[in-house]
């Protein structure tokens, strides 16, 4: 008999009990203090007339200089303005004390370990369904896409006669760290598929979110005879699109300083939110006053709890990875180019034959629509969806159901046959 595999990991409520964000929290911090200490000076700028302002405010920013006619008025607005900024800044501390505090702690899932390839994990969520391999991105924690009750797409597909299968890729061990992209590709999701279509007896579907939907791209390539179907949800591609991907402006600096860690040292997990804090600096502030004011008993506020957690929980990306992802792919868009290799050899959308679902949203701010699309020119057999919400809302958020799982399931069921 074959013994069943161990999961000796920690829980992930333990971790996560651990990471209460955000992180880095002092550039958050910082971020947010800054903005609000600089309101005054604000005034000043309008009063001097050297200022610069968003063009949505320009002309009601003008208008209330003409309310300005004495040196009492400027004063009286001064004050109001920093009492305003003052008190936004203790709401935003307030709404992150709140957070830290919160009892939500998320369920373990009831998912089995399958199969674990060093120190990643493959879970089966069982039945007798449809098995599918579901890959998520190699940054953030794979529970997105099983992330609580009633925002788990693991869940609805288990629902409608699936049994998912979910890549989990835990911190990376030692052979791990010395990993590029393409050894994860060829070295642990190739194995895994060919468990999952071992306990299928036939090629599966495949989804990949996000990063994971590029290494997916890679996969079908490589092991096509294995992928009955392939769905990529934002799956970046082009990094070469006229709406530039965010943070591609701050590639080169994570770079440069990936030179500068000690050798084989991964990017830290602070180091890869910095980055995604470059999307949009005062994202924080705005969350956490917005969270400061919901009863912390409501769904909503335990759903911001879960999802905020998950977004500043994750494991270091190996040196290789990192250099991959800010050099290849940002700077240089191997992807876009068919210059990224996988296996030795340049991955080719032309390769992959199996029908392919790509769901990018227009609103999304991470991954732009282009660059997911821009695969459907090279794919013989390829149809686009706009799932109508933002890079995670679309995956969890209130239009999931509608806007993504629904259409997902629908296409899966489809006859795709020539």
């Amino acid at each position: 008999m074959t013994a069943e595999p161990q999961d000796t990991a920690r829980p992930w409520g333990e971790i996560e009990a651990q990471i209460r964000g955000p992180r880095p929290m002092s550039l958050h911090l910082a971020n947010s203090l800054m903005i609000w200490r600089e309101a005054g000076a604000g005034v000043r700028r309008l009063r001097a007339g050297t200022g610069m302002w968003h063009l949505g405010v320009r002309d009601s920013l003008e208008a209330l200089k003409g309310l300005m006619r004495t040196e009492e008025d400027w004063q009286r607005l001064y004050a109001a303005v920093e009492k305003k900024a003052s008190g936004r800044a203790d709401t935003m501390l307030r709404g992150i004390a709140k957070y830290i505090a919160h009892p939500y702690k998320r369920p373990e899932s009831a998912a089995a370990l399958a199969l674990k390839i060093g120190s990643c994990r493959l879970y089966d969520f069982g039945g007798s369904g449809k098995p599918i391999l579901m890959v998520p991105s190699l940054i953030n924690p794979h529970y997105v896409l099983d992330l609580k009750p009633g925002r788990s797409l693991a869940a609805f597909l288990k629902e409608r006669g699936y049994r998912p299968y979910l890549v989990h890729w835990y911190d990376p061990g030692e052979e791990e760290l010395r990993f590029g992209i393409g050894d994860f590709v060829m070295k642990r999701l190739k194995p895994f598929l060919e468990h999952v279509a071992g306990v299928a007896g036939e090629a599966v579907p495949v989804l990949g979110y996000c990063m994971g939907g590029t290494l997916t791209t890679a996969l079908a390539a490589r092991a096509g005879d294995m992928v009955s179907k392939l769905a990529l949800v934002a799956a970046p591609w082009d990094f070469d699109t006229k709406k530039p991907h965010a943070g591609k402006k701050y590639a080169p600096v994570m770079a440069e300083a990936l030179a500068k860690l000690p050798t084989g040292m991964p990017l830290p997990v602070d180091a890869v939110q910095t980055f995604f804090t470059s999307v949009d600096p005062t994202l924080n502030d705005r969350k956490f006053r917005k969270f400061e004011a919901m009863d912390p008993s409501s769904e909503a506020a335990e759903f911001f709890v879960a999802l905020e957690t998950w977004a500043n929980t994750g494991a270091p990306l190996p040196r290789k990875v990192a250099e991959e992802t800010m050099l290849g792919w940002y700077r240089d868009n191997t992807p876009g180019r068919g210059a990224w290799y996988v296996g030795d050899a340049p991955v080719r959308l032309e390769d992959i034959t199996c029908p392919v679902w790509i769901a990018a949203p227009e609103e999304d701010r991470l991954v732009p629509q282009e660059s997911a699309y821009a695969m459907l020119d090279g794919l013989p057999n390829a149809v686009a969806h706009d799932p109508g919400a933002g890079h995670v809302g679309m995956m969890v958020g209130s239009k999931a159901r509608t806007g993504l799982w629904e259409p997902l399931l629908k296409w899966l069921e489809d006859d795709h046959a020539a």
